[in-house]
């Protein structure tokens, strides 16, 4: 078994088995080929020249922006509670006054003063007997008091409803919406020019919204679509009122006075830095847009003791607020011409005519009707000429014996 293995092993054709295939030119006169083939070539050469260089810009080096936005909000409004007025200027309506990339702006104001530690009804949860109420010892015995369950907390409790015993205060704000807000931006792109920053903030005046003609698109009545401000070829406006973003964001501030709601404030650059000046465009959009919650609140305190001695009791004001919610970004891709990105891109336009070759290939040899006269000339086998070779050594082997069997026999009849 071993002796068979071993003579098929050794009747094997190396050559036959690492045969070698290359490309042999050959000029085959068929239109329909030759059609196909620069066909192809034409479509891959206006795909990388007009789509790929022109239209996609890929003779450019691109790099994503690292920016950031500060917002200012100017202005005065007002609140009646109880027949008093209040007045509510940038620094009470806007609550943190500063944040990183966000800025917010209260339309109503429920404040709850006083607040200390003790039992009291809760607004929340109405009760009719005392059974109605949870029973989680210490916070709540399960005791009803005037139809509400009462509870350990923060007395007296806050309330969002018209309970005409809870303490509460609500301040709505009127003319909130003609509150201004001023946004100003500025992007980089370190890995192009670490030097060059495109900035709106050395601007010395705002440019309001509406005092000059600012091409506008994506435009529509849905609140999911938004709206963008500017082209790109001039400075967009930087300057709003609350009512024109909640405007732009495809709502109005009465819609969101009682709700509040979260806006987004995208600047979007593409700039070349080696270029001249770059300006943004502006996109607005409303984000809260769920139908199971929407709308913006939250609540803080301010805590304090009636007098400097530590064993009195601490009090806290609680200020629940609700409003608009803007989300404040700069963000964009930077663009820088590229000699590498050229020789990328004609590596791959090369590359791609590869396929004008390929396709007349396979019409012509699995395709035409012709594709068997095509494939005598497209594919050609050549002899074995290594074994070529051994035949021929060992013919000269043949000769080589001959002559030495001729030499001793010649030897031999001189001896003799």
């Amino acid at each position: 078994m071993l002796s068979a293995l071993r003579r098929q092993l050794t009747s094997i054709d190396l050559d036959e088995v690492f045969s070698y295939s290359t490309v042999k030119e050959v000029r085959m006169l068929d239109r329909r080929l030759g059609m196909l083939c620069w066909l192809i070539r034409i479509i891959v050469f206006a795909y990388v020249a007009v789509y790929v260089f022109l239209i996609c810009e890929g003779y450019t080096a691109t790099e994503k922006g690292v920016g950031f936005v500060i917002s200012q909000v100017n202005g005065t409004s007002y609140s009646m509670s109880n027949g008093i007025a209040r007045p509510w200027d940038s620094v009470d309506a806007v609550q943190p006054a500063l944040e990183d990339g966000a800025a917010f702006v209260s339309t109503e104001v429920y404040y709850t003063p006083l607040q200390q530690i003790k039992n009291c009804s809760s607004w929340s949860k109405q009760c009719s007997v005392g059974t109605d109420c949870p029973n989680t010892p210490p916070l709540s015995t399960g005791s009803c008091s005037n139809g509400y369950c009462e509870e350990m907390q923060w007395c007296p409790a806050y309330s969002d409803s018209s309970n005409t015993l809870a303490s509460t205060q609500v301040h709505q704000l009127q003319g909130a919406d003609r509150l201004s807000i001023w946004v100003k931006a500025a992007i980089m792109f370190p890995s192009l020019d670490a030097s060059r920053v495109f900035s709106t903030i050395d601007e010395e005046r705002p440019l309001k919204y509406g005092s000059v003609s600012a091409p506008t698109s994506a435009t529509s009545s849905s609140p999911t679509a938004g709206t963008t401000l500017g082209d790109g070829s001039a400075q967009p406006p930087d300057s709003f009122t609350m009512g024109d973003l909640l405007s732009l964001a495809g709502t109005s501030y009465e819609t969101v006075a009682t709700t509040g709601c979260v806006i987004s404030v995208s600047l979007l650059w593409s700039c070349f830095v080696d270029g001249g000046t770059c300006n943004p465009t502006i996109q607005v959009q409303r984000l809260d847009l769920s139908a199971k919650r929407n709308g913006f609140m939250y609540q803080y305190a301010n805590y304090f003791r009636l007098t400097d001695s530590v064993s009195d009791p601490q009090y806290r004001d609680l200020y629940t607020v609700k409003g608009v919610r803007l989300l404040l970004s700069s963000r964009g891709v930077g663009k820088k011409i590229s000699l590498s990105a050229i020789m990328l891109q004609l590596s791959s336009l090369i590359a791609l005519l590869w396929l004008a070759g390929f396709s007349a290939d396979f019409l012509m040899l699995h395709v035409l009707p012709e594709r068997k006269h095509y494939r005598t000339y497209k594919q050609e086998r050549t002899p074995d000429f290594s074994d070529l070779r051994n035949k021929i050594a060992e013919v000269e082997g043949e000769k080589k014996k001959l002559r030495e069997r001729k030499n001793r026999f010649a030897n031999k009849y001189f001896e003799t």
